[in-house]
C-alpha cells in the first residue's frame, strides 16, 4: 500500500505547476552559478600562480643571506580548493593568508583576488548555497500543504476509510518529496558537472566524485529536514495558508534570523578584548622590557658580527617578540573560542548545520584555515631548527640569534632549493568524516524529534 501511496504522490508532484515552475528556476541556477565558477576560477588560479611565482623570485633574491631568509617574513596564502563549485565554505569571509617567519607565526589576515576589494562577493552559487538557501524554500513548498491540503479538500477521511495506515500515509508523503526535491539536485548536479567537464575547469577524479556523493547524501539529509517540518507544519494545522505561513518562518528563522544575528549573541554571550586593548597590552610591556634592557641594548655595528653588543640587543629583540607573541597568541586562541562557540549557537538552524557537514566533509573553511594555522606553527619550529643547525656549521657566526636582524647570525648564501616551504596538508576522508561526526549527529537528531512530533500529532487527529 504505501508503495501504492508514494507512486501516486510522485505522479501528483510531477505533474504540478509547482514542480514545473521550481525545477526551471534550479536548472537556470544550477547553469548560472557553475558558469560563474568556471569564470571566476581561471581568474583565482591565475592570481594564486602570480603569487607564486613572485613568492619564489623573492625567496631567490633573500637566499643570498640565509639570516634574510629566517628573519623577512612571508605570507602563505592558502590555495584555491578545486571543489569549491560544490561548496565554498565562506572561505571568501575566512583568513586566507598568514604571516610567518622562522621565529613566529606573526598573524592571519583576508586577501582579496580582487582588484576591487569592494566587488568581493560574500556568497557564490555554489551547489552548497543552491541546496541550501532554494532548495529548502522549494522543499517547504512542497510539503506544507501536504496533509492541510487534504483536510482543506476533505479528502483524508477518503483515503483513511480503505485500508490505509497513518504511518504509511505519513512515510509516503515524506518519501514523495525527498524523492522529488532529490530529483531535481541530482539533475542539477548533472548539468553543472558537464559544463564544467567541458570547461576543463577542474580535474574530475575520483576523490572529487567521492566528493561530490557524500554531498549528495548530506544534501538528501538536508532536505529530509525541511520535508519532516513542513509535514509538521502541515499537520499541525487545518489551512494550507496557515502552515504556508508556519513553514516561510521557520525558513527565515534558519536562513536569515540565526545566521544574521550570531555576531550580535557571540558578542553578548561570548565577549573577548577589543583589538585596540591587545596593542596597548603589547606597547605597554614593550616600553616596560626597554626600559629594562641593559644598556647597549640597541647599539649596533653592521660590519662587526661579534660585536658584544649585538648580543645584548638579539636578546632584547628576542624579548620583544615573546611578549607580542605571548598577547597575540592569547587573543587568537580567544577569537577562535569565540567563533566556535557561536558555531556552536548557530546549530539551531538546519542550514548552519548543513553547511558545518559540508565544511568538515569537504576539507575547506574554518577547519582547513585552523588546521593550516596549525601546521604552520609546527613548521615555523622545524623551519627554525634547520635555520640553527646551519648557522650552528658557519665560524663567522656568533650565533646570537635575533628575531628581526641579521646582525649576529649566519650571512652565507644558501641555495633556494634547501629552504623549507609550508605546504599544505589536506586531511583525508577518515579525518574529514570524523570533524563531521558531530554535526551530522544533531542533524539526525533534528530529524527525529521533528519526525516524532509530526507523527504524533497526525495520530491524534481526528478524521471526522
Amino acid at each position: 500500500m504505501i508503495k501504492t501511496l508514494y507512486i501516486h504522490e510522485i505522479q501528483k508532484y510531477l505533474y504540478s505547476l509547482r514542480f514545473k515552475v521550481s525545477f526551471a528556476i534550479m536548472l537556470l541556477v544550477f547553469v548560472v552559478g557553475t558558469i560563474s565558477f568556471v569564470s571566476s576560477t581561471k581568474d583565482v588560479q591565475s592570481n594564486y600562480a602570480k603569487y607564486r611565482q613572485l613568492e619564489q623570485e623573492t625567496l631567490a633574491k633573500q637566499a643570498s643571506n640565509i639570516s634574510d631568509v629566517a628573519t623577512s617574513r612571508r605570507n602563505y596564502i592558502i590555495a584555491p580548493r578545486n571543489n569549491t563549485v560544490v561548496a565554498d565554505c565562506k572561505e571568501s569571509l575566512l583568513p586566507n593568508r598568514i604571516s610567518y617567519n622562522a621565529y613566529n607565526v606573526h598573524s592571519f589576515d583576508v586577501r582579496h583576488d580582487s582588484v576591487n576589494p569592494l566587488l568581493t562577493r560574500s556568497e557564490n552559487l555554489s551547489w552548497g548555497f543552491i541546496v541550501s538557501m532554494f532548495l529548502s524554500f522549494i522543499t517547504l513548498l512542497f510539503a506544507f500543504d501536504a496533509v492541510s491540503g487534504e483536510k482543506e479538500d476533505r479528502t483524508l477521511a477518503l483515503v483513511f476509510s480503505n485500508s490505509v495506515s497513518r504511518a504509511a500515509f505519513l512515510g509516503s508523503k515524506l518519501l514523495s518529496i525527498i524523492t522529488v526535491v532529490g530529483l531535481m539536485t541530482i539533475i542539477g548536479i548533472i548539468l553543472s558537472l558537464l559544463i564544467i567537464a567541458i570547461s576543463g575547469s577542474v580535474v574530475i577524479d575520483t576523490s572529487f566524485m567521492l566528493e561530490i556523493i557524500g554531498f549528495l547524501a548530506i544534501s538528501l539529509l538536508f532536505i529530509t529536514v525541511f520535508s519532516v517540518f513542513g509535514l509538521f507544519s502541515s499537520v499541525v494545522t487545518r489551512y494550507s495558508n496557515v502552515s504556508l505561513l508556519i513553514s516561510l518562518c521557520f525558513w527565515l528563522f534558519a536562513a536569515v534570523i540565526i545566521p544574521n544575528t550570531s555576531v550580535f549573541w557571540a558578542k553578548k554571550l561570548f565577549p573577548i578584548p577589543t583589538g585596540r586593548s591587545i596593542e596597548q597590552a603589547i606597547s605597554q610591556e614593550k616600553e616596560d622590557i626597554n626600559k629594562n634592557a641593559p644598556e647597549g641594548s640597541w647599539a649596533s655595528m653592521w660590519n662587526d658580527p661579534f660585536y658584544p653588543k649585538h648580543e645584548l640587543r638579539a636578546n632584547n629583540q628576542t624579548n620583544l617578540m615573546n611578549a607580542e607573541k605571548r598577547h597575540r597568541n592569547a587573543y587568537y586562541q580567544q577569537m577562535f573560542r569565540q567563533f566556535e562557540n557561536t558555531r556552536s549557537f548557530t546549530l539551531l538552524s538546519p542550514i548552519a548545520q548543513f553547511d558545518y557537514i559540508n565544511e568538515a566533509f569537504l576539507g575547506g573553511g574554518y577547519l582547513r584555515f585552523r588546521k593550516n594555522w596549525s601546521d604552520l606553527h609546527m613548521f615555523q619550529e622545524q623551519f627554525l631548527q634547520w635555520f640553527k643547525d646551519i648557522d650552528a656549521k658557519d665560524d663567522e657566526s656568533p650565533h646570537w640569534y635575533n628575531p628581526y636582524e641579521s646582525l649576529s647570525t649566519s650571512r652565507k648564501p644558501v641555495s633556494v632549493e634547501q629552504i623549507p616551504q609550508y605546504q599544505e596538508q589536506i586531511a583525508p576522508f577518515a579525518d574529514r568524516f570524523l570533524f563531521m561526526s558531530g554535526y551530522l549527529i544533531v542533524m539526525l537528531i533534528t530529524i527525529a524529534v521533528l519526525f516524532i512530533a509530526c507523527f504524533y500529532f497526525f495520530v491524534r487527529y481526528d478524521m471526522r
